[in-house]
């Protein structure tokens, strides 16, 4: 038995049925999953809820005449018609139902022709989500559809008020994005831009309008945040490509939406997803869609048109405003809280009532007033401290912190935590910060302050009379 086992023709057959026992195996266990996969998409459609009658076949619900809601008196539609600008809302099937709500009732609420991508339909609002992912079944990874399989069952079979996020379920948002460029084309093929934006991205419609219209739509123009990104082929000598930062959002023209999708039709209705299919292991293998798109859009010679600050990866809590961002004007911010989003939204609706932006755009030297900075020059469990902070000191108490800032000609504002001051030389609101152990000593809590005074006369010192635009560049990232 041994000397047939020790055989190098038996080893090998011993080998190759192995290998083929394998292989069978995988096959049988992938396709059972895609089964699986096919019965749970079919089984719990109809749980989803009924979109109202007015709703076109094609995904978006046509909020009708936009002028006539209260809130978008003053919103100029004419620049997102058919043949203007396209915006694109993409959505997680967990969404927070605030941060949703301030879409529907702020950010979002004017645009005519909004489009709604997801990983699941959903209505939101006047709004009928697509489900993008289901256009892309096929590349997900195996594990990737289990995760889209239990997301689908939490939402619909136990159909839960507020959606709960599904562990692992950040990682399909990787898959929407070439689905999202591609499905907005199929929808509009006439539009001019395509704007793709998240739930916690905020964008001043205004500002983009103006942003836009300096631009020619003819022109292969990838617009956003600059953000390295993969590595290009040796062609490009191994240096790195750049991304438009998904979470500022971004901007695609019309010639390079065709570049990019190589004259797809955009009658096409037959699901077909050219760059997602053709990419799907590279998607799978990172962590982001961005990074995938700006690689893409880098091997046909779409480089980024790299706008930063004005579209800006921060909250507008967090954006220091001073000497690198002040006269620009401010397109989008990422991570704002909805509260916030809504507050913004308003405060900006009394502007245009005001006349503000009258030929001037928003800057971000208007936001000092919307974060009300110069009404309280000190805060307690909160931390202002940001990128700008240039000096740390070791000192006994909050009053030797403030003296600190005042006596120093750069410093605008600064925190106090742990004996540490923390000196900044630009100006933002921060964030709460829980206190540290004993939380009645003065040295564990996080103490916030501004020089007011200071910050008035940098005001003066810096009116704005002229917008700056400022060209793009690569070398200017966040």
């Amino acid at each position: 038995m041994a000397a047939w086992i020790t055989s190098p023709r038996k080893l090998r057959l011993i080998y190759f049925a192995l290998v083929f026992v394998t292989v069978v195996v995988v096959i049988y266990s992938d396709a059972i999953d895609r089964l699986r996969f096919e019965f749970v998409v079919r089984k719990y459609s109809p749980c989803l809820p009924q979109i109202d009658e007015s709703s076109g076949p094609s995904g978006p619900i046509q909020n009708g005449d936009q002028s006539a809601l209260p809130n978008c008196e003053t919103f100029s539609t004419s620049p997102f018609a058919r043949d203007g600008i396209q915006v694109v809302l993409k959505i997680g099937g967990a969404e927070s139902r605030e941060r949703l709500k301030s879409h529907v009732d702020g950010v979002t609420a004017c645009i005519p022709n909004l489009l709604v991508v997801s990983d699941m339909e959903q209505v939101v609002g006047p709004f009928r989500a697509h489900d993008v992912i289901r256009d892309v079944m096929n590349v997900l990874s195996r594990e990737d559809r289990k995760t889209y399989q239990r997301q689908r069952e939490n939402y619909c079979y136990r159909n839960d008020k507020e959606p709960k996020p599904t562990p692992g379920g950040w990682k399909l948002d990787k898959y929407k994005f070439f689905p999202m460029v591609e499905y907005a084309y199929r929808q509009n093929p006439h539009a001019k831009w395509y704007v793709f934006t998240e739930t916690d991205t905020f964008v001043i419609w205004d500002n983009l309008v103006q942003l836009l219209g300096r631009y020619n739509w003819t022109d292969p123009l990838y617009m956003g945040s600059p953000t390295p990104g993969r590595t290009l082929g040796q062609e490009w000598g191994g240096r790195k490509s750049f991304f438009a930062y998904g979470g500022s959002g971004f901007v695609l023209s019309a010639a390079a939406m065709e570049i990019l999708l190589q004259g797809q039709a955009g009658d096409n209705t037959d699901g077909s997803q050219l760059l997602t299919s053709k990419y799907r292991k590279m998607i799978r293998g990172d962590c982001c869609g961005d990074s995938v798109l700006g690689w893409v859009a880098a091997q046909h010679r779409i480089n980024v048109t790299g706008l930063w600050p004005m579209f800006d990866p921060a909250a507008v809590h967090d954006t220091p405003l001073g000497r690198t961002s002040w006269c620009q004007p401010a397109i989008s911010f990422h991570r704002t809280k909805a509260p916030d989003t809504l507050k913004l939204w308003r405060w900006l609706q009394e502007k245009r009532k005001d006349g503000m932006s009258l030929g001037r755009p928003i800057l971000f030297s208007d936001l000092v007033d919307f974060l009300g900075i110069l009404n309280v020059a000190f805060r307690e469990d909160w931390k202002n401290t940001n990128a700008a902070t240039f000096e740390k000191q070791f000192l006994d108490s909050f009053e030797s912190c403030r003296a600190a800032c005042h006596d120093h000609p750069e410093c605008l504002q600064f925190s106090y935590h742990h004996r540490r001051c923390h000196l900044v030389r630009e100006i933002d609101l921060g964030n709460p910060a829980e206190p540290e152990g004993d939380g009645d000593s003065q040295h564990n809590r996080w103490l916030a302050g501004w020089d007011v005074e200071k910050i008035k006369r940098f005001q003066e010192a810096h009116p704005c009379g002229q917008v700056d635009w400022p060209a793009p560049s690569l070398d200017r990232i966040f």
